[in-house]
């Protein structure tokens, strides 16, 4: 189990002290899980390397990117530390773990969470365009930081962000391992289903990567609900977007219960999403029966 010290000499993992970000903590997260009796060490100043100590975010080190010649990840985004401790320790850490893919489920973490963690310690923020502002990854992290008028010490705060890093990253990885292993399955299902309009799926399962990799002509996929009966989803145009590339028809959207049955005549169909990309019936034939109008 992780711990901290105030005594420099006692630590194998040494970062910086003061104000947190997810670069360090992220870091100390992941090294715990990979270094055996881990105890970690924030101070102000690191004068040169340790050979008993990774030493990371401080000192112009291996794992620092303060330096001038620091290494970019991509032509806008340098290596946070942990961008280069996620390469150097993150597939020993995922082979440990058995996960069913570890080269597939390394790149999806790198892509989904250590590039942000890169970007925007590094000063690329991102945008969007909406009247909030975005609660993000380093804000949340950064709540963590004692206040200005907090009487606290800083580094039992750091230790609980690092738990806080923990369960997020558990949880992303238990859910991208489960949605590598479902999309393995799902693509096993639409390989005997190509000749057909509506992809039938027997349980609901992340399905999107595997119906985008091969050419197919679904317009609509079908599946049991966590709420009973069977949900109807509509086919986008890619992977990556949400415009829908079928419609359910235009006076169905957004109505619900006895009225959509009046206006449909399906008996069972309960409910179509006012932006139409999903409806739900209570039958799997009244599913069927809905699919045949968009198809």
């Amino acid at each position: 189990m992780l711990r901290i010290t105030k005594n420099i000499e006692e630590a194998n993992l040494v970062t910086h002290t003061s104000t947190f970000h997810p670069d360090e903590v992220f870091c100390t997260m992941l090294l715990s899980k990979v270094i055996e009796n881990p105890v970690v060490c924030r101070t102000n100043k690191v004068e040169g390397n340790r050979e008993d100590a990774i030493i990371y975010d401080i000192g112009y080190t291996k794992f620092d990117h303060h330096q001038e010649d620091a290494e970019m990840r991509n032509e806008q985004i340098k290596y946070s530390a942990f961008g280069l401790i996620w390469r150097e320790y993150g597939h020993k850490y995922l082979e440990s773990m058995n996960v069913s893919d570890p080269d597939k489920l390394f790149d999806v973490i790198d892509e989904k969470l250590v590039m942000q963690i890169d970007g925007i310690d590094n000063g690329l923020f991102p945008k969007i365009l909406a009247p909030y502002k975005l609660l993000d990854l380093d804000k949340i992290i950064d709540l963590f930081n004692k206040s200005f008028d907090e009487e606290v010490d800083n580094d039992d705060n750091f230790m609980t962000a690092v738990s806080v890093a923990t369960l997020i990253f558990d949880r992303i990885v238990l859910k991208e391992d489960a949605i590598i292993r479902a999309n393995k399955k799902a693509l096993e299902i639409i390989k005997e289903q190509l000749d057909k309009d509506t992809l039938i799926l027997p349980e609901y399962m992340p399905y999107e990567d595997a119906l985008f990799s091969v050419d197919n002509n679904f317009k609509t996929i079908i599946f049991p609900s966590n709420r009973g009966g069977y949900n109807i989803k509509i086919k986008t145009v890619s992977r990556e977007s949400k415009e829908l590339a079928f419609h359910f028809p235009e006076e169905y959207l957004g109505k619900h219960d006895e009225e959509l049955e009046e206006l449909s005549g399906i008996k069972t169909l309960r409910f179509c999403h006012s932006s139409g990309f999903l409806a739900a019936t209570d039958t799997f034939s009244d599913a069927l029966e809905l699919a045949k109008r968009v198809n």
